[in-house]
């Protein structure tokens, strides 16, 4: 069976993200994330332990309309492929760094239709990206916020590597104070225990090729998260220190939403010619998608990436680059839920 290792990252990273993350969006919590009374005081309690945190970041952390976090979209999940080497704070600092870019993304996830020519032109005049916030359909709140982003966005860009900074300092320690909750949690693992809890997903651990070792990286502040992705050498578990609850959730759900994920899944024609895509071509990078369906980057991993998080689609790295494929597995359940409705039964006629 392949190692059990602890590593710091991403978790850590995650929960310094989640206490910005928890700020600005504490009001979609309990309806979003499911969140009970007992989860919102834990997650308020730790906040305030780390307060204060400046409002002047409202668009970076705040779930837009299609409940996508710019930060989280931009530099958490769009660095999947480095989780388990170079991932850090560091490098989102770095990245963070070259304002142009970082400014290129934040027009490219508030206004998904741009191609790279428009952004390039939005980028160059303020009253470019004025009109297009004025057109677009945002709640009077986030126009204002975007306005006054792009008035100057330098400040807002050094505020926020402030904050993270500052931020990175007090999470450090309250880690110190609280890692024997990690340690715990992580004494309780092995391989055969993961192959167990996840075995409504068809994981099997002993059987992944080209995979040396399993990497675990936990939450404290984000104790209910349960995530895991493939890596290029390693099958990687995100999860929060309370995760055992969180699974029997997620075990539920899975059983229970598999209808309702498919249609939201397929509701959008982009995603169904997607699926069409990978079918034809067996795997194919987020790029190959694109390019086949003319779409913006951005978008074509909005799509793939709701296609992934349904289950409809895998997602594997090959040689430092992401590949998607047919999950079978998930439609071989799609079809045996949907089997009942084209039985008849003894009642009917």
């Amino acid at each position: 069976m392949p190692d059990l290792k602890l590593i710091k990252n991403p978790g850590y990273v995650y929960d310094l993200i989640f206490l910005f993350y928890y700020k600005y969006n504490v009001d979609l919590f309990p309806e979003i994330f499911e969140a009970n009374e007992e989860d919102m005081k834990y997650f308020s309690d730790t906040l305030k332990a780390l307060q204060p945190i400046s409002d002047d970041l409202y668009i970076f952390f705040r779930l837009a309309p299609s409940k996508r976090c710019f930060f989280t979209v931009n530099y958490f999940h769009n660095y999947a492929k480095v989780f388990t080497t170079e991932y850090s704070l560091e490098l989102l600092q770095k990245e963070i760094n070259d304002h142009d870019s970082f400014v290129r993304n934040v027009i490219k996830h508030y206004f998904e239709e741009l191609d790279d020519n428009e952004v390039t032109e939005c980028r160059k005049s303020a009253k470019c990206i004025f009109e297009i916030i004025k057109k677009s359909d945002y709640d009077d709140k986030l126009k204002s916020k975007l306005y006054e982003f792009f008035i100057d966005p330098e400040p807002y860009i050094r505020s926020l590597q402030y904050e993270l900074m500052v931020k990175d300092i007090q999470l450090s320690s309250y880690y110190e104070r609280n890692y024997s909750k990690i340690l715990d949690a992580y004494n309780e693992l092995n391989c055969e225990v993961l192959e167990e809890k996840f075995a409504f997903l068809g994981h099997d651990l002993g059987d992944k090729k080209n995979r040396s070792n399993i990497c675990i990286s936990f939450c404290l502040l984000n104790k209910n998260l349960v995530q895991f992705s493939y890596q290029s050498n390693a099958t990687l578990y995100i999860m929060g220190v309370d995760y055992l609850s969180s699974i029997e959730k997620l075990r539920k759900k899975h059983i229970d939403l598999i209808p309702e994920q498919f249609g939201a899944a397929l509701s959008d024609i982009n995603r169904v010619k997607m699926l069409d895509v990978i079918r034809q071509k067996g795997k194919c990078t987020c790029k190959d998608l694109e390019e086949a369906l003319g779409l913006p980057a951005s978008t074509a991993y909005h799509h793939v990436s709701t296609l992934e998080r349904c289950g409809a689609v895998e997602a594997r790295i090959v040689k430092k680059s992401m590949f998607y494929s047919i999950d079978r597995r998930y439609f071989s359940k799609i079809i045996e839920y949907f089997r009942r409705f084209s039985e008849s039964t003894e009642n009917q006629q």
